[in-house]
């Protein structure tokens, strides 16, 4: 044999097996992107545990497609939650009072052990609470008292950011609660919520801002596009929005919605289902994401609120 016939042969074994290879590990990495997980906030009329829910019970579309529930599973430990507190000087009275009441509330439906932060702000972040005891964040926040300022955008933004490095890597379940008094926002804020959300971060938050008014259903009834951008970054994530109207309200009731919006949003914090999917092919751009409850499951749909993320992105 001629030594260029053996180099030569030599170099087509050698680009045969680096093909093999090359073949074998965009095989593995398609594989591994048609198995998605994604999550979804689902709890009682009055915000009580939804048990019982197995895959069975799910119908899901990936941009149209079907995809195969392969689990539902319940959280195993309670989510690390970031909390964005509008402490500015737009708060009077009433409303720093729901605020604290809506807080303290949330906090209530954790354990006496989680991973809690808690970021105030006005026109920049003021304060940073970390607490692993839920019993000294609600404590803190007691004796809290809004700061002098009104400007509180640019304090959201820089709270987002702040937030975004407090999580660092992503953990299943993580969330964030946003409470603010002005619903309009930058779009560098709305990018960095849109960065959230794309990682994974569940946004949940409460609106004071009686700036602007709705319809006579704020819960439901709208598109995606009427919402503000801050309530919109919020329900696409798989959160919860809640709006309060002051007006014509005494403190009493005031007190007793915000309350009520605690405990929910602190149901669907804490008591998501991961829905284990596997996709008919690998998506390439966002795909918009259905969850459906089917016929004959354990809860009907007038007896339970849920909330999942509005589309599955491509595989990083």
């Amino acid at each position: 044999m001629r030594i260029p016939d053996a180099l030569a042969r030599c170099r087509f074994v050698s680009l045969l097996a680096c093909l093999f290879f090359l073949a074998a590990a965009l095989y593995a990495e398609n594989a591994a992107c048609l198995s998605r997980t994604t999550l979804m906030a689902i709890a009682g009329a009055n915000g009580e545990l939804v048990e019982g829910l197995t895959a069975a019970d799910f119908k899901v579309t990936v941009g149209g497609k079907a995809a195969s529930v392969q689990a539902a599973k319940l959280a195993e430990r309670p989510p690390r939650v970031v909390i964005l507190l509008d402490a500015s000087a737009n708060h009077d009275e009433s409303t720093w009072a729901a605020t604290q009441t809506l807080v303290d509330e949330f906090l209530a439906g954790f354990p006496e052990v989680a991973d809690l932060t808690l970021l105030m702000f006005d026109d920049k972040v003021e304060r940073v609470v970390d607490a692993t005891g839920r019993r000294a964040l609600q404590g803190a926040l007691g004796e809290m008292f809004p700061f002098g300022k009104r400007e509180a955008e640019a304090g959201l933004l820089e709270a987002i950011k702040q937030g975004s490095t407090s999580f660092g890597g992503y953990r299943e379940g993580d969330a964030e609660l946003i409470v603010t008094t002005a619903d309009q926002i930058h779009k560098e804020t709305e990018q960095a919520l849109n960065q959230q959300r794309v990682a994974g971060i569940r946004l949940f938050g409460a609106s004071f801002d009686q700036a602007r008014r709705y319809g006579p259903d704020r819960f439901g009834g709208t598109t995606l596009e009427s919402y503000s951008p801050l309530e919109a970054a919020v329900k696409a994530s798989g959160g919860r929005w809640v709006w309060f109207d002051m007006s014509g309200q005494d403190r009493a009731a005031t007190s007793r919605n915000a309350m009520a919006a605690g405990k929910s949003i602190a149901a669907l914090v804490r008591d998501y289902l991961a829905l284990e999917l596997r996709l008919e092919s690998p998506i390439t751009k966002p795909e918009k994401l259905k969850i459906e409850l089917v016929k004959g499951a354990k809860v009907k749909g007038q007896d339970r609120f849920a909330a999942y993320p509005q589309e599955i992105f491509p595989c990083q």
